[in-house]
C-alpha cells in the first residue's frame, strides 16, 4: 500500500549525535529511537518525511530537495548558539552526515503547496542542515539508505500547518511510494543546563497533559488549544506544528502510544508513536 500509514514525534537533543551524553542518561529515549528505528526498517519505506521547527527562517514553508545531502552539524552551530546563554556555548564536533533525497517527489510536493496558495519554497541546495532534520535521520536511519524529504515547520496557525500536511501526504500517495512521517519537536522547553536529565516542574505538568490527550484518542483536541496555555507550559511552538502536519499527512483516524518520556537539559522530550486505525481513502 502508498500513501503516508505511520508516523513519529521525536525529540533532536544535538547532544545525543555530538558524544555528549553521559552513561546511564537519556537511557529512555536511545532505548526508544533504537526501538522506531527497527519498526522503520520493517516497515520498509520508499521515503522519509521529516519535518524540523529549526530551520533558520520558519516565515514561509520550505522543501529541501536535494539528491544528496553530506556535511557537518557544526556547520549549524551559529544558529544553535543563537538560541542559548553565552555562557553555554560551545563547539560542536564536526559530526558528519551523508544520506540521499528524493529530489523529483520534494519539487512535485513543492508545487501543489503553490497551487493550494500556500508559501512554499523549494531548495535544491538547502544550507547547512539543522539538528531538528540531523539527530533524527542519524538515529533513524544511519547508513542513509531511505531517501530523506525535508521540511520546515511554519510558526502559523494549526490549521494551515494541517492543511500543508495534507498536501504532502497526498502528494506521497499519487506518487505510489510509501512513507514515514518525522515530526521532529518537543514539549516543554526551558533549559536547565547545570543537569542533563532536568525537567522544571510545570513543564512536566504541561507534558503529561499533553501526551494524555494524545493517548486518550481525541487527537483534535490537540488543535483545540489555547495559544495561552501553550505560552503557559512553554512548548516549543513549531514542534507542534510538525505534528499538526503529521495529522494531516496521515488523515484518517489516528491512535497514538507514547514509547518514552525524558527531560534532557530541562526539555521535555517524548517519542510518540501514531498509527492509522482506518486507512484513510
Amino acid at each position: 500500500m502508498s500513501g503516508m500509514e505511520l508516523g513519529f514525534m521525536v525529540p533532536h537533543p544535538w547532544i545525543m549525535v555530538a558524544g555528549e551524553i553521559e552513561e546511564g542518561h537519556h537511557q529512555k529515549t536511545t532505548s526508544a529511537y533504537r526501538q522506531v528505528k527497527d519498526v522503520i526498517a520493517d516497515f520498509a519505506p520508499d521515503v522519509m518525511v521529516v519535518a524540523s521547527p529549526h530551520w533558520p527562517l520558519l516565515s514561509i514553508l520550505r522543501v529541501g530537495g536535494a539528491p544528496r545531502y553530506t556535511g557537518t552539524l557544526d556547520e549549524f552551530l551559529p544558529h544553535i548558539h543563537a538560541a542559548l546563554p553565552p555562557e553555554h556555548r560551545r563547539d560542536l564536533p564536526p559530526v558528519p552526515y551523508d544520506f540521499s533525497g528524493d529530489a523529483e517527489l520534494a519539487e512535485r510536493i513543492s508545487e501543489a503547496g503553490k497551487e493550494a496558495g500556500l508559501d512554499v519554497q523549494f531548495e535544491a541546495t538547502p544550507e547547512s542542515l539543522d539538528h531538528g532534520s540531523i539527530v533524527p535521520i542519524m538515529y533513524l536511519d544511519p547508513d542513509g539508505r531511505v531517501p530523506v524529504i525535508l521540511l520546515s515547520n511554519e510558526e502559523g496557525s494549526p490549521e494551515r500547518s494541517r492543511r500543508w500536511g495534507e498536501i504532502v501526504g497526498r502528494e506521497i500517495t499519487r506518487s505510489g511510494r510509501r512513507a514515514v512521517f518525522i515530526a521532529s519537536g518537543t514539549l516543554s522547553h526551558r533549559f536547565v543546563f547545570d543537569s542533563p536529565d532536568a525537567l522544571w516542574p510545570e513543564g512536566e505538568v504541561w507534558d503529561r497533559k499533553f501526551m494524555k490527550i494524545l493517548t486518550d484518542g481525541d487527537l483534535s483536541e490537540i488543535f483545540r488549544l489555547p495559544d495561552g496555555e501553550i505560552a503557559e507550559g512553554e512548548l516549543e511552538a513549531g514542534g507542534l506544528h510538525g505534528l499538526y502536519m503529521l495529522f494531516g499527512a496521515m488523515r484518517g483516524d489516528l491512535s497514538a502510544s507514547v514509547l518514552s518520556y525524558d527531560g534532557i537539559v530541562g526539555v521535555g522530550s517524548p517519542v510518540v508513536r501514531f498509527d492509522q486505525k482506518v486507512p484513510a481513502v
